[in-house]
């Protein structure tokens, strides 16, 4: 049974005779006799009563046709929204994104994106944890993932977007807090505000102290950046975090290391194409970065 088969015999039962049936698809009455006797013979059925230059439908043309019209309307459905989403006219993009650059980097993309594509829906997912979003990259749960570098789990791919330096957050006022970059041993001695064990964050902020000589002296600790930045603005510690997540801080002092750095990245399946909409995201997302970064190469 073939597609063109079915919009034959529907052609047929409306026009009522094979040859205005004939006219209306383009084709020649003999090609189209040949093609309905196929059909009949594979359903083991005739579908029409031949009534000299008219046609009627039998019992069970008239069963087959009950399901063929719908069938066929669904299929013409199922081909119109595919269009549509290969051409950016609807369809969906689901976005992983860290806490600390997901109020930084995302709004003005998702405006822009959102500008040239409205009829794009847009689901946007937070977690401090990278490795959590390659598990769902990996498993579809997610089409894009802008994450910590470099990757961890097979089957993933992605590539850098940028390689940010490594900031002191400071109490407005706290002794350093004029300097114009200071060498981290500098604040050994203080408290610190982190994020809780296990973030990102937390990670970034212990492994660049320990590469400056000590393990920072943890007071409190939180799984939100607004409340971390609001704790180091009230003079409860200090705390060591990348430039993107320390946007808006006014004491945000840069580090006089050079290997303090972060590495964002865009992480997507490996192997599987991504869709329309995730391919126009990813476009948008890596020009916005397009010399910020010291490397494009994928991961």
């Amino acid at each position: 049974m073939e597609l063109h088969q079915l919009r034959y015999v529907l052609t047929i039962a409306k026009a009522g005779s094979f040859t205005r049936a004939a006219e209306e698809l383009f084709l020649a009455q003999p090609s189209l006799s040949v093609q309905v006797r196929k059909l009949e013979k594979e359903l083991g059925v005739a579908l029409f009563h031949r009534l000299g230059r008219r046609v009627e439908l039998t019992a069970a043309g008239e069963a087959f046709l009950e399901h063929v019209e719908p069938a066929l309307f669904h299929l013409e459905q199922a081909r119109t929204q595919a269009a549509a989403i290969r051409s950016l006219d609807r369809g969906r993009v689901t976005i992983g994104v860290l806490p600390s650059v997901g109020a930084t980097l995302l709004p003005d993309l998702l405006a822009e994106y959102r500008a040239a594509h409205p009829r794009i829906e847009v689901l946007l997912t937070e977690h401090n944890v990278s490795g959590e979003f390659e598990r769902m990259v990996h498993t579809g749960m997610l089409d894009l993932a802008i994450s910590r570098a470099p990757l961890a789990r097979p089957g993933v791919t992605g590539r850098i977007l940028v390689r940010e330096p490594m900031v002191a957050m400071l109490p407005p006022e706290h002794r350093l807090a004029d300097r114009p970059a200071l060498d981290l041993a500098q604040l050994a001695g203080d408290d610190y505000v982190g994020m809780h064990r296990g973030y990102g964050l937390r990670e970034l902020m212990d492994m660049v102290c320990l590469q400056a000589g000590f393990s920072p002296r943890v007071t409190v600790e939180t799984g939100q950046l607004s409340v971390l930045c609001g704790m180091v603005r009230s003079g409860v510690g200090v705390s060591v975090v990348p430039r993107l997540a320390s946007a808006g801080y006014a004491t945000a002092i840069p580090l006089d290391d050079p290997v303090a750095r972060r590495e964002l990245g865009v992480i997507w399946r490996k192997g599987s194409p991504l869709t329309p909409a995730a391919s126009a995201f990813l476009d948008l997302l890596v020009a916005a970065f397009e010399g910020d970064r010291d490397s494009g190469d994928e991961t």
